[in-house]
């Protein structure tokens, strides 16, 4: 665990390391993220958030005495959902985008404008044209108004950017318009000279969609019943207009609909009252005739018992029929409740039978005055409890609040919640990284080159000696090589390792020749042979380097030698050898130009005579350092090499594939198995962490 721990640190770290090395991609990446994510910042519309809270409340109408039976009667309950659904209906919402005026945009136009928060604003009360009479080719678009000096006034231009009028805010136009008539009017504007607002209206459902996706109903907590509000909007006071707004009409709506049926049987009773007193009068009237007809009666003391108990059982069966219809309204007719009522009006029924027969054994004036008298008392107790039932009907929508309250009003914020600026340009900036990061891994993947030195090791098999940074060009003055005029230079200090590793693995009785070559041209190899040549001759041996790239060499512009007389004329017998040597300003440091170019460059190099004179200079020198030319376009390379002992190859850092590097390496050493093979790794790119740098002689 701890070895795959910290294996994942060390690729996070290379990761680094390579984001790090490929910072010209990297930062121009995050630099142009920032300066979008700034943009985007400026960009989007301040949008000021406004909230209220509501309580639902539950509420018993629990009244005392008698409008206690009545008060039940409209009792209701609404669980939090139920309620948050209501609000987001189109009739609640509806109702508070009309009264708002929120189906009439007035947008600017100006994108500079809004760029630095310096839009106008309009509100518009009416537009509305008679797009049905235009032809059916004309291209509905936004109308357009342009803002005067004073922000009071200002010009009214159709989809066809013509001029309909010039307007004053405040006030509502009607004017002629494809054949019908147009409407238009500006509530308010707050504008500088010339600004241009597009004038639109959208359709009743579009609106309230619209508005929906800025407003929000929910439950704070669980079971609370409380209420939030939220709305967003980027003028404050009219987020706060339009919520306010939304809260009331609920609240509104909500007690009207409590009263509904308080209302419904309030204008019935009111209705039917006119008849229950007609029916009292006419009552009252016949008792009162039938008296003065037949004089004064005398009711014995029977004829009042029976009148008494009519009375109490008719009142008694008017009660229980009253409550058997409230208990209708809770329960099924199967219910217990149900059918204790039925059975109790049945009783009170077959008593009031049994009254009615001991009355008709009454005298017959006697009857007729109960009768009378009865329904005069019966008509004055339906009269006086219709009353009573007015009067508690009136009360009760009189005091009615509803089951909603309203806790907090919506109040004016002067804070923006969105956008959240820091977080969009710390987000865009985020991206600008990722985007590097693919970048440079994209440039990575599809790059043949290699940079890694463990790498080139374990799949060739051979030993990387050196990797060599880039050299100061300013420190080469004249003739000198770098490493005489700069010995502190870094690639100097690489290519000390280098001769170091070199003189090591060179066993003693071993031929001191060393075979340079590259794979392709531009590597660096004429820049490794000279400065490597110039280092061993510093330590005081006599180094001898032989130009063998007979094609194209170039070592002789290095100390300023002449060309003509070298390598390929003493091949071809023209010359002798002591001719073609030449002393250099370096001390100990010899070299053999190429020559002229030849016609059979690589006959000569692969001949016994090359051969012969690599025998003969090797008792004449310490050492000899043969530059040869790239393996991969001739086989010259591998010819010159075949006296050698070591054969270095230097390769370009991430420039070349693997397998190309393997065949180079299988090149040079098809003439010489029997040689010591290397790699130097040229232009090699360390990163800060890796060390280098330093000047090696003020350390």
């Amino acid at each position: 665990m701890a070895s795959s721990q910290k294996k994942e640190e060390t690729d996070l770290f290379d990761l680094l390391k390579e984001l790090a090395k490929n910072w010209h991609i990297m930062l121009p990446c995050i630099i142009l993220a920032g300066a979008v994510g700034v943009f985007i910042a400026m960009w989007i519309r301040p949008l000021y958030q406004v909230d209220a809270l509501l309580q639902i409340e539950s509420k018993n109408n629990k009244g005392a005495g008698m409008m206690a039976g009545l008060g039940s009667l409209f009792a209701t309950t609404s669980p939090a959902e139920t309620e948050i659904e209501l609000i987001k209906s189109r009739q609640i919402v509806g109702d508070a985008v009309e009264k708002m005026r929120l189906q009439y945009k007035a947008v600017p136009t100006s994108r500079f404008n809004r760029l630095f928060h310096r839009e106008g604003r309009m509100e518009i009360n009416q537009f509305e044209v008679p797009w049905d009479k235009l032809p059916a080719d004309d291209v509905k678009g936004p109308w357009t108004v342009v803002a005067h000096d004073d922000s009071t006034t200002y010009a009214l231009y159709d989809h066809h950017n013509k001029k309909i009028l010039e307007g004053i805010v405040g006030q509502t136009y009607r004017f002629p318009y494809a054949g019908d008539t147009a409407v238009f009017g500006a509530l308010k504007m707050n504008a500088k000279k010339k600004q241009k607002f597009s004038i639109t209206k959208m359709d009743r459902l579009d609106a309230i969609s619209a508005f929906m996706k800025a407003f929000e109903v929910k439950e704070k907590g669980k079971k609370t019943g409380i209420l939030e509000f939220t709305y967003q909007d980027i003028y404050p006071d009219r987020a706060t207009d339009i919520l306010n707004e939304i809260a009331s009409n609920y609240l509104r709506q909500n007690v009207e609909q409590r009263n509904a049926e308080a209302q419904k049987t309030l204008e019935f009773l009111e209705k039917q009252l006119p008849d229950v007193k007609a029916q009292m009068d006419s009552s009252l009237l016949k008792f009162n005739t039938y008296r003065n007809k037949i004089g004064s009666v005398d009711i014995n003391a029977e004829t009042r018992i029976v009148l008494e108990n009519r009375t109490k059982l008719q009142q008694d069966l008017l009660a229980l029929q009253q409550k058997k219809q409230d208990a209708i309204r809770l329960f099924q007719p199967e219910h217990p409740t149900i059918k204790t009522l039925e059975e109790q009006e049945a009783t009170l029924k077959h008593q009031l039978a049994l009254n009615t027969s001991e009355t008709k054994k009454l005298p017959a004036t006697q009857q007729e005055v109960l009768k009378l008298t009865n329904e005069v008392d019966m008509s004055k107790i339906m009269y006086t409890t219709m009353l009573n039932n007015i009067q508690q009907l009136k009360l009760m929508s009189a005091g009615e609040v509803g089951s909603v309250r309203i806790i907090d009003f919506a109040e004016q914020v002067n804070k923006p919640t969105k956008p959240k600026k820091k977080l969009i340009v710390c987000i865009a900036l985020f991206f600008g990284f990722l985007l590097g990061a693919l970048i440079v891994t994209i440039k990575n993947k599809f790059s043949n080159g290699v940079r890694d030195a463990h790498f080139i090791e374990r799949e060739t098999g051979f030993s990387v000696y050196a990797k060599v940074p880039k050299g100061n060009p300013k420190g080469t003055k004249g003739t000198r090589p770098l490493a005489v005029v700069e010995p502190d230079d870094v690639a100097v200090e690489a290519l000390r390792s280098l001769r170091s590793s070199l003189e090591f693995s060179m066993d003693e009785g071993c031929r001191p020749v060393i075979g340079i070559s590259g794979l392709i041209p531009g590597v660096g190899k004429s820049f490794i042979s000279v400065n490597l040549a110039a280092l061993f001759a510093g330590l005081g041996k006599k180094v001898l380097l032989i130009d063998a790239d007979l094609r194209k060499g170039r070592l002789h512009k290095e100390f300023g030698i002449k060309r003509g007389n070298g390598l390929s004329q003493y091949l071809l017998h023209e010359t002798s050898l002591e001719e073609v040597i030449h002393s250099t300003e370096v001390e100990n440091l010899f070299m053999i130009p190429c020559g002229q170019v030849p016609s059979n460059p690589s006959e000569i190099l692969g001949s016994k005579h090359y051969s012969d004179m690599i025998d003969e200079l090797e008792k004449q020198y310490d050492l000899i350092i043969v530059d040869t030319p790239p393996i991969m376009l001739v086989t010259d390379a591998a010819l010159a090499c075949r006296q050698a002992s070591q054969i270095v190859m230097v390769i370009e850092y991430n420039k070349h594939g693997i397998d190309a590097i393997q065949d180079g390496m299988n090149q040079l050493l098809k003439g010489n198995s029997n040689a010591h093979a290397s790699f130097v790794i040229n232009k090699y790119q360390h990163s800060h962490s890796d060390g280098f740098g330093y000047k090696y002689g003020k350390y």
